[in-house]
């Protein structure tokens, strides 16, 4: 019977890690930081005037806004004189939009036609409503006319239910 040799381990069976990857993941970190901080320095050369804070605050509103809305069958609505306790509109059903747009335009004149007009739409309204509303709006002379949604607004007659 023959006597097994045990193998002698050498030196080319240990697990290594290769260096070559690391070395190059190093130069490209380096290159990387080296060219970042030149940019930074030539940033701090650039001369900026900041507006301070207070200088975006408005202490009134510039123009008044006009508020149309529609509901979520897409039916015409304006705001209220009075608002709710949150300070939120009360939203009332105007039957023909067209005669409300008009006798807004008969109240307060044609300086009317130059103040933001803003569709207050809501999320479930149809689309199409909200783009005939805007196009009715245009059509009667209204130049700054703007559509935003909205949450789930009550009328004024829901909330009296409730």
């Amino acid at each position: 019977m023959g006597m097994r040799r045990r193998r002698a381990e050498t030196a080319d069976d240990e697990a290594e890690v290769p260096m070559s990857p690391l070395i190059d993941c190093v130069f490209l970190l380096l290159i990387f930081f080296l060219v970042t901080s030149v940019l930074k320095r030539k940033e701090k050369q650039i001369q900026v005037d900041l507006p301070d804070g207070t200088a975006s605050v408005a202490v009134s509103a510039a123009e008044e806004l006009i508020f149309i809305g529609l509901d979520a069958q897409g039916d015409p609505t304006r705001p209220a004189e009075s608002r709710d306790k949150d300070g939120s509109f009360i939203w009332l059903p105007v039957p023909n939009l067209a005669s409300h747009l008009k006798s807004l335009v008969g109240n307060k004149g044609a300086a009317v036609l130059d103040q933001p007009l803003q569709i207050n739409a809501h999320r479930e309204a149809p689309f199409q409503k909200a783009i005939d509303a805007l196009d009715l709006c245009k059509l009667q002379g209204f130049s700054r006319v703007s559509v935003k949604t909205r949450q789930n607004l009550a009328s004024e007659s829901e909330r009296l239910d409730n």
